[in-house]
């Protein structure tokens, strides 16, 4: 391993590889190349025989379905390469005289591989990473980059001397943290951009071990959740213990459509001793873990996924999305807890009885088939409580105070649901209603995972330190 980057493409490009088993593409195939384009989507090109043909099935225009075509490679050195997910979307040819030229086609990847099947067993694994901010950050511990230069001069050649001077160049930055999460440790590094060139925000996570997938995907998360920014999964590497690649994977990555790297790095709550933006280890490994415990109980992949898609909305929007969020989160909470929050107005017995009598109203009423119908179809809502009764329920049985402004905004957010618009002069009250309810949301899943005692106040100037108990205060 010689730079610290992702090694899948480059392999794949450099590694002499022959198509196998071409799926959909056209054949015979050439030559292929295979790159990530602006939207960090896996872009394959291939090169055929100008009367290259394929065996893919043409689909009707709207088709919705899931592409698992899939092409097999193999290379001279014995390792083996997989596309997989593959949409074939433009092919074209040129003729120069009588000549015909090459097959030209443009193919989508979803996931890219390869693997050593002689390789020994992975001791070590890196998830890459885009989004992941050197800057505002100060992080806890440096990294260290040693170049070595080796010159030798030799004199008269036949019968002279030789020179020999080796040069160091060193270079140090803090850009990393080390973390220990259920028993494994892993380096969280945020990287330079002349590391991985054409990224962005390059950056990696190196563990020291082989954990699953899933795990992997836990710590990503709550990695994400803690530190305020919506991190870019690129893919993995495996690696054996003399740090020789084991396996590749690549994947056409999802950055919430560009958006992500332009969501200002808010982190949930403080994690430093001293100043805003300080990254802690103790910290962060207490955050990072407690989201890695409560993952599956509070289905935090689609919390993660409604949170962060919340914040790229746009204003008049955004509130119906965070509303969405904390209505989710709550659902989780409630669905682990059993009893701690009231279901109905009425207990189970009580709305039991009531019910039946209700029904029975409803029955004898001097009304229209169609209203009796109608009503004894809604009968089962009317025991529910209320979105705002809900949220202040659940925050009561977190000991969490709902601030005034909190309340007004919760209420507003189905105005956004409803397309109804902001009125003119009240746009920075709806911009604080978005501050408002990310913060409801950042404070009951700091609380119920019990990753942070105190939050960041976004919405007061100067960016308070507050306990999670104490809401917001009222402005104006």
């Amino acid at each position: 391993m010689s730079d610290l980057t992702e090694e899948c493409l480059r392999i794949l490009n450099k590694g002499l590889f022959e198509i196998t088993d071409p799926g959909p593409l056209h054949q015979p195939i050439s030559s292929f190349s295979i790159r990530r384009d602006d939207k960090l989507r896996l872009i394959l090109e291939t090169e055929a025989a100008p009367n290259a043909t394929s065996a893919a099935v043409d689909q009707p225009p709207g088709t919705v379905r899931m592409t698992t075509e899939r092409a097999l490679l193999r290379s001279v050195g014995g390792l083996e390469g997989e596309f997989f997910g593959m949409v074939p979307y433009s092919k074209y040819r040129q003729t120069k005289g009588v000549t015909e030229q090459p097959l030209k086609e443009l193919t989508q990847i979803h996931i890219a591989k390869t693997n050593n099947p002689s390789g020994a067993p992975a001791a070590y694994a890196i998830d890459w990473l885009e989004n992941l901010p050197k800057s505002p950050y100060t992080w806890p511990a440096a990294s260290e980059v040693v170049t070595r230069t080796i010159t030798t001069r030799r004199i008269s050649l036949n019968d002279g001397i030789t020179i020999a001077k080796d040069t160091d160049w060193f270079n140090t930055s803090w850009n990393s943290a080390k973390v220990t999460v259920d028993g494994a440790t892993f380096y969280v590094c945020a990287l330079d951009r002349e590391d991985r060139p054409g990224a962005i925000k390059p950056g990696c996570i190196v563990y020291d071990g082989a954990p699953d997938d899933e795990f992997r995907k836990k710590v990503r998360t709550g990695l994400s959740f803690a530190m305020g920014v919506y991190l870019v999964d690129l893919g993995t590497s495996h690696y054996d213990a003399e740090w020789n690649v084991v396996s590749t994977l690549a994947r056409s990555a999802y950055s919430l459509r560009g958006h992500a790297f332009d969501i200002e790095t808010l982190q949930l709550a403080p994690l430093g001793d001293r100043f805003l933006n300080e990254l802690g280890a103790p910290q962060l490994t207490r955050a990072i873990q407690a989201f890695v415990t409560a993952f599956d109980v509070l289905d935090l992949a689609n919390l993660h996924w409604a949170f962060w898609h919340a914040c790229v909305a746009t204003p008049h929007m955004a509130p119906a999305h965070f509303g969405a969020t904390i209505e989710g989160l709550q659902s989780a909470y409630t669905k682990a807890n059993p009893g701690k929050v009231r279901e109905g107005w009425a207990t189970p017995d009580e709305w039991k009885k009531l019910k039946g009598a209700l029904s029975g109203i409803i029955a004898d009423a001097d009304v229209s088939v169609e209203a009796k119908q109608a009503l004894q179809g809604n009968l089962h809502t009317f025991n529910d409580i209320n979105q705002r009764q809900r949220l202040k329920d659940v925050m009561a049985a977190l000991k969490l105070e709902l601030g005034e402004d909190e309340d007004a905004a919760w209420r507003r957010r189905n105005k956004a649901a409803h397309g109804t618009p902001i009125p003119l002069g009240q746009e920075v009250a709806a911009i604080r209603d978005m501050k408002l309810l990310r913060g409801v949301f950042q404070r009951l899943l700091l609380r119920i995972t019990g990753a942070a005692d105190q939050y960041i106040d976004y919405t007061s100037p100067n960016y308070e330190y507050r306990p999670l108990c104490q809401a917001p205060p009222k402005m104006g």
